[in-house]
C-alpha cells in the first residue's frame, strides 16, 4: 500500500514540474520583451534629442541675426520717428455740482499731455506731428535741444489748424525761452509743425536730437450751481411730504385700532 501511494505521489510531481518550468520560461520571455521595448524607447529619444536641440539653436542664431539686422538698419534711416499722436487727450471729466445747502464746489479738470515726441535731425528737416485737444483752453508747447551728439544751429515750431498758424510761434535763433503757449477756442485736429537744421558733427556729416511735449489746460469755464432758493424750497417740499405720509399713517393705525 505504502509503495503504490508513493508511486503515484512521485508521478503527480513529475508531471507537474513540467508545467511550472514552462510558466517560468514564459515569464521570463515576456520580462525580456518588456526590457527590450523599454531599451528600444530610451534609444530612440537620446537619438532625437540633439536634433531637437540643434533645432532650438538655430531658431534663436535666426531669431538674433533678424534683430541684429533691424537694428542695423532702423540706425541708418532713422532712430525716431514721428509717430503721430502720442497719447490720446484725457477726456474732460464732467464738473459735478454738489448740491448741499451748506456748500458748492465744482472738481477742476488737471493739464493733461497731448503729444511726447523725440526726434533725430539729418542736415535740415522738418516735421509734422498731429494731436488732439478735447475742447478750448491753452495748448503749451516745450522745445529742448538734446545737444546730441551736436547741438542744434536752429530750431522752429509752430501750431497749425487747417493749415493756418495760431498764436505766437518759437525761433530758438530769436527766443531764449523754449516753450511758448498758443491759446485755442474750441477743440479737435491740431499739428506740430517743428524744423530743425542740425550741427555739423564732422566735415559733411550733420546730425542732432530734440525733444517735444504738448500739455493742454483746459478754459476756466463758470459750473452753475444750484441756487439756495430752489435748495430751500426742495427742503421744505421734502419735510412737508414727510409729515403728510406720516399723519397719513397715524390715522389709519387709529381707524384699525378702533374697529377692532
Amino acid at each position: 500500500m505504502s509503495s503504490v501511494t508513493l508511486a503515484a505521489d512521485t508521478t503527480a510531481i513529475e508531471d507537474h514540474c513540467p508545467r511550472t518550468v514552462a510558466h517560468s520560461a514564459k515569464e521570463a520571455a515576456s520580462l525580456l520583451e518588456v526590457a527590450q521595448g523599454v531599451a528600444a524607447g530610451l534609444f530612440f529619444l537620446a537619438a532625437r534629442v540633439p536634433v531637437y536641440v540643434g533645432i532650438l539653436l538655430f531658431g534663436a542664431l535666426v531669431s538674433l541675426a533678424g534683430v541684429a539686422l533691424y537694428s542695423i538698419r532702423a540706425i541708418g534711416l532713422r532712430l525716431s520717428r514721428p509717430a503721430g499722436a502720442a497719447a490720446a487727450a484725457a477726456a474732460a471729466l464732467a464738473l459735478v455740482c454738489v448740491a448741499s445747502p451748506q456748500r458748492a464746489r465744482a472738481d477742476t479738470i488737471t493739464d493733461s499731455s497731448l503729444l511726447q515726441q523725440t526726434s533725430l535731425v539729418f542736415s535740415r528737416q522738418t516735421n509734422l506731428y498731429s494731436f488732439d485737444a478735447p475742447g478750448a483752453g491753452t495748448l503749451s508747447i516745450t522745445l529742448k535741444d538734446w545737444n546730441f551728439p551736436t547741438p542744434l544751429e536752429q530750431l522752429t515750431a509752430s501750431i497749425l489748424s487747417q493749415d493756418q498758424v495760431l498764436g505766437p510761434s518759437f525761433d530758438s535763433s530769436k527766443d531764449s525761452d523754449w516753450s511758448f503757449e498758443v491759446p485755442i477756442r474750441t477743440g479737435g485736429l491740431f499739428d506740430a509743425f517743428v524744423a530743425a537744421q542740425a550741427g555739423t558733427l564732422v566735415p559733411g556729416v550733420q546730425i542732432g536730437a530734440y525733444s517735444m511735449s504738448i500739455t493742454f489746460a483746459p478754459a476756466a469755464t463758470p459750473v452753475p450751481l444750484p441756487p439756495a432758493v430752489d435748495l430751500l424750497l426742495g427742503g421744505i417740499g421734502l419735510l412737508g411730504a414727510v409729515t403728510l405720509l406720516e399723519r397719513l399713517s397715524r390715522r389709519r393705525n387709529r381707524d384699525v385700532i378702533s374697529i377692532a
